[in-house]
């Protein structure tokens, strides 16, 4: 697995990783015309009631007009990137099954409001950092530390994640000591 481009493709990565997907950074989907490839951000699968579920992630800024958000959906969520990461892990899985369930996520770091609004009619589920913050990481971390694959050898000892999570481990800190301070309904953190 390639090393992922930025923290926030770290912090995806660690989330699917702890809600017990096999996670790929960076996959190669396609070739450009001019040559170069196409990588989708950050893609999680696992197999779910003879099902394949896929994620796949992509995170930036979308600070530019609703036309350019649009187009970014459109490129970043293609048909043949997404039939590609599919290939990808039916292979990967072993998987014969045409039962697939494919979930697009966008996770702005930093959005405009009418950006966000405009893309609330498109397939891709646009969650902004703060927000997938607090709905989907925190929840997930919670859940993790209530029924975690071991338990300490102690009773009443404090439950943490492995130091692998390194970026969970510090949104579980900040959020332990109260000192996230997440707006839900802003784009900005």
């Amino acid at each position: 697995m390639p090393f992922p481009k930025t923290w926030v493709e770290e912090l995806l990565i660690e989330w699917l990783h702890l809600e017990g997907f096999l996670v790929e950074a960076n996959l190669p989907v396609l070739v450009s015309v001019a040559g170069g490839r196409y990588e989708a951000d950050v893609i999680g699968a696992r197999i779910v009631n003879d099902t394949l579920d896929i994620r796949h992630l992509e995170s930036g800024s979308l600070l530019g007009g609703q036309t350019g958000a649009t187009s970014l959906m459109k490129k970043k969520f293609s048909p043949s990137i997404c039939r590609s990461v599919t290939n990808y892990f039916t292979r990967r899985l072993s998987f014969s099954s045409d039962q697939i369930s494919y979930e697009k996520y966008y996770i702005p770091t930093y959005s405009s409001k009418p950006v966000l609004k405009a893309l609330r009619d498109t397939d891709v589920i646009v969650k902004p950092l703060p927000e997938f913050i607090s709905k989907r990481i925190l929840p997930t971390i919670k859940n993790w530390k209530q029924k975690p694959p071991h338990l300490p050898k102690a009773r009443g000892k404090y439950i943490t994640l492995p130091d692998s999570y390194w970026m969970l481990k510090l949104v579980d800190y900040l959020d332990s000591n109260n000192l996230l301070n997440i707006s839900e309904t802003e784009g900005q953190p």
